[in-house]
C-alpha cells in the first residue's frame, strides 16, 4: 500500500522538477576578416566609341573607292582585383579590353581590299558597396572611373591611329552566388557594358588563413 501511494505521488509531481536545465545557447558573432577577390567578367554593349566613331580618328581614309562590311566585336573582357576592407566596402582595379573588326570592299567589284580593326584598353579603379550579404548570396553596387586608350587601323592604305578618353562604369545592381568560388551577374552602364556576368574567387590574406 505504501509503495502504491509513493508511486502515485511521484506521478503527480510536475515533470519540470526532474527535468535538467538546458544550457543557454550563446551566439558568437565572428569578426570580419579582410579578403582578396579576383574576377573575370564578360560584358555586352559597352559605352565606348563604335567603329564608325573610331574611323574619324584615322587620317586620310575618307575616299569613295571602298565600303565597309559587317562589324564584329569581341565584347568586353575584364580582369579585376578587389580588396575587401569591410563587410560592406571593397576597393579595386579593373583592366578591360574591347575590339571591333571588319573588312573593306571595293566599290567597283566588291572585292576585299583591306581589314579594319579598332581596340580599346581601359584601366579603372572602382569601389563596391555591399548592401545584402548572406552565407551564399551577396548583392552590391559598383562605381568606377578611369581612362581608355584606343588604337587601330582602317583599310590597307591608312595610317594607324591612337586616342584616349575618360571612362566610367556605374553598376546599380550586382548579385554574386557562392562562397570562395562564385558566379555573378550585373546590370550597369559604362566601359564594361550593360549586361555583365562572370566568375570570381575570394580568399583571405596569407597571414589570416589560420585564424
Amino acid at each position: 500500500m505504501k509503495k502504491l501511494l509513493l508511486l502515485f505521488l511521484l506521478s503527480a509531481m510536475p515533470a519540470g522538477v526532474f527535468a535538467q536545465e538546458e544550457p543557454a545557447v550563446v551566439r558568437v558573432r565572428r569578426p570580419f576578416t579582410p579578403q582578396h577577390e579576383l574576377r573575370l567578367t564578360a560584358g555586352a554593349y559597352p559605352l565606348l566609341p563604335s567603329m564608325s566613331d573610331w574611323e574619324g580618328c584615322a587620317a586620310g581614309i575618307f575616299h569613295d573607292r571602298t565600303h565597309r562590311g559587317p562589324v564584329y566585336t569581341s565584347g568586353t573582357w575584364s580582369l579585376s582585383y578587389d580588396y575587401r576592407f569591410k563587410k560592406w566596402f571593397d576597393l579595386g582595379l579593373t583592366l578591360s579590353y574591347y575590339g571591333e573588326y571588319s573588312r573593306s570592299y571595293s566599290n567597283r567589284d566588291s572585292s576585299p581590299v583591306g581589314r579594319n580593326r579598332a581596340h580599346a584598353l581601359t584601366v579603372m579603379p572602382a569601389v563596391r558597396f555591399t548592401w545584402v550579404n548572406t552565407g551564399w548570396v551577396r548583392m552590391y553596387s559598383t562605381l568606377g572611373l578611369g581612362a581608355t586608350l584606343s588604337g587601330g587601323r582602317f583599310d590597307h592604305n591608312s595610317e594607324p591611329f591612337r586616342d584616349g578618353f575618360i571612362a566610367f562604369q556605374l553598376t546599380p545592381v550586382g548579385i554574386a552566388v557562392g562562397r570562395s568560388l562564385f558566379g555573378f551577374a550585373e546590370l550597369g552602364l559604362g566601359a564594361q557594358g550593360v549586361f555583365m556576368m562572370g566568375i570570381g574567387y575570394k580568399f583571405k590574406p596569407q597571414n589570416m588563413r589560420t585564424r
